[in-house]
């Protein structure tokens, strides 16, 4: 079956919130006034403050706003705090925030290395020593979201090591396979002044993605400006084949830019000496390889374990991000449903090994549909989320229907209503649950019903569809189970439960797809073919039987 469309796939979620820009920023403002000049030594608290300045930075500059400029120099300030450990002025840059005259809104995404893979803002000040720009001028152009925060680090490091450097964010717009950067009048006078100082100019991002056309956009923008290639170079969080990236004539135009990368991250729990990641960890989990479940290696969470196998450390984001999956996973363990975390450490969460034996789906029965139930009826009720509608898990649904079968979905059977929304477990697969001596408990629980792939937070049936769908229930376990979870918590999903069937099966279909397509060349490509055509059928299935009567049949 071709994959030759994957890269079309929709799976990553925008993730944009909408909030009132005042209370951004009086929220920022409470925080600076209440650090201690001994929360420096720790570079906990000025971490969260220095992401909480690039948001509301970013946020600013977004929206056009004048007081972009002074939430900058927040940034800068707070940037240079954490690259030197240098005290923090928080009364006085607190007094700055009070200044600035937020939009009524603005929006707001969660930046991705910082939250879902491992980037620590000093892995960037450590690259950015290896490029031997020291004692020149050098210009700095963040890319935003995350090179907004980026690029203030970038800066700090390079004036601490005797560089004049200088700094300004763009946003690059259009398709994400083939972006375009306009840089504003300001910025091309900022251009021509560094570009006459004989300036270096670094463009700085996380990525690049699978397209690279962000950092592409911003490189040819600079030589539109009348930048020589040699002065331009990219500061990177991973080393792309240049090949592999899908933005048009991408090898080609790669080639023409010195590109640096960071190295995996130095800032890890002190425990954490094993290398689990990029799908090592089933070795251990599993007693043979034929059992291994099918894994993205390259968008796994990074993962150790402690030196004894007591301990599994599992980045789940720094400051707020890993604080509110924190949060979940202790909810989960007070339940009884899970595994108690401990303390955090450098945005890793620490849980201890359950011992006992991986379930696949020919355990189900009645008494693990019941657990399985009583979970999401849990979840309902303990970590509900504030959403009306699901109109971009809708729009998911019908493109990527539109993209595999090559029909219009009808619109009602597109509608997924929202009853019970919660932020979801979104792994519900058997390999999740472990009997532990009679006790069947839920791993996996807090990081992925809320990052930025597909659903985000939506209803309960997600999980519920995730259920049926993972574990093959035929129609009279289906039943019992829908009765399991009606019986626990008063709601009933059945007339909802179509099209989320539907929703997560396309999803998975999608994601597997792309991923397979990610993975040419490895073993995992084969295990994700396999799960993508499985997830096909089951999408397929479920069109077909719902829409056959208006002459529709997928495929």
């Amino acid at each position: 079956m071709p994959l030759d469309n994957a890269w079309n796939a929709y799976i990553f979620r925008e993730g944009k919130t909408v909030l009132r820009g005042p209370d951004l920023v009086n929220e920022f403002s409470c925080r600076l006034r209440a650090f201690r000049p001994q929360q420096t030594e720790n570079r906990t608290e000025p971490l969260d403050l220095l992401l909480r300045a690039g948001e509301l930075e970013c946020a600013l500059a977004d929206a056009n706003s004048p007081d972009a400029a002074s939430a900058a120099e927040v940034t800068d300030s707070i940037a240079e705090t954490v690259v030197r450990r240098a005290p923090l002025r928080s009364e006085e840059l607190a007094a700055t925030l009070q200044r600035i005259s937020a939009p009524e809104q603005v929006q707001v995404a969660p930046p991705e290395g910082f939250a879902y893979y491992a980037l620590h803002p000093l892995d960037m000040a450590d690259l950015v020593r290896t490029t031997n720009a020291a004692n020149k001028f050098v210009a700095v152009i963040g890319i935003r979201s995350i090179g907004t925060t980026l690029s203030a680090v970038v800066q700090a490091t390079l004036r601490k090591d005797g560089s004049k450097a200088e700094r300004t964010t763009v946003r690059p717009t259009g398709h994400p396979y083939n972006r375009a950067t306009n840089f504003t009048p300001e910025q091309e006078r900022w251009i021509a002044v560094m570009r006459s100082h004989g300036a270096q100019f670094f463009v700085v991002d996380e990525g690049p993605g699978m397209s690279g056309s962000s950092f592409l956009s911003v490189g040819e923008a600079l030589l539109r400006a009348g930048l020589s290639r040699c002065v331009v170079s990219f500061l990177c969080t991973r080393c792309a084949d240049p090949n592999c990236l899908t933005a048009p004539n991408a090898a080609r135009r790669w080639a023409g830019f010195q590109s640096y990368h960071t190295t995996p991250t130095r800032h890890l729990p002190k425990a954490a000496v094993e290398y689990v990641a990029g799908g090592i960890w089933r070795a251990k989990v599993f007693p043979s390889e034929k059992e291994w479940p099918a894994s993205w290696l390259q968008m796994e969470r990074l993962k150790f374990m402690s030196a004894d196998g007591d301990f599994l450390f599992r980045f789940e984001g720094f400051c707020r991000f890993g604080e509110d999956v924190y949060r979940r996973a202790m909810k989960v363990a007070d339940a009884g449903f899970g595994p108690m975390p401990q303390p955090r450490e450098e945005g890793f969460g620490v849980y201890p090994m359950i011992r006992g034996r991986y379930l696949t789906a020919s355990d189900v029965d009645r008494n693990v549909l019941t657990r399985v139930a009583e979970y999401c009826a849990f979840r309902v009720t303990e970590i509900p989320a504030k959403i009306d509608s699901a109109p971009e898990l809708e729009l998911m649904l019908r493109f990527n229907v539109k993209e595999e079968f090559g029909a219009e979905l009808p619109t009602e059977m597109a509608r997924l209503h929202i009853e019970r929304p919660v932020i979801a477990d979104g792994r519900m697969l058997p390999h999740k649950w472990i009997d532990a001596g009679g006790k069947i408990l839920k791993v996996d629980s807090a990081t992925h019903g809320d990052d930025h792939f597909f659903p985000g937070p939506t209803d309960i049936a997600w999980d519920l569809a995730g259920t049926i769908i993972e574990w093959n229930l035929n129609g009279e376990a289906a039943d019992y189970f829908l009765r399991a979870y009606h019986s626990q918590s008063g709601d009933d999903p059945r007339e909802r439960i179509t099209s989320y069937l539907t929703a997560y099966s396309i999803f998975r279909c999608a994601y597997c797809k792309m991923a397979a397509a990610a993975s040419t060349g490895i073993p995992e490509h084969h295990r994700l073919v396999r799960e993508y055509r499985r997830y096909r059928q089951q999408a397929q299935a479920l069109v077909t039987t719902e829409v056959g009567a208006r002459g529709f049949a997928a495929d």
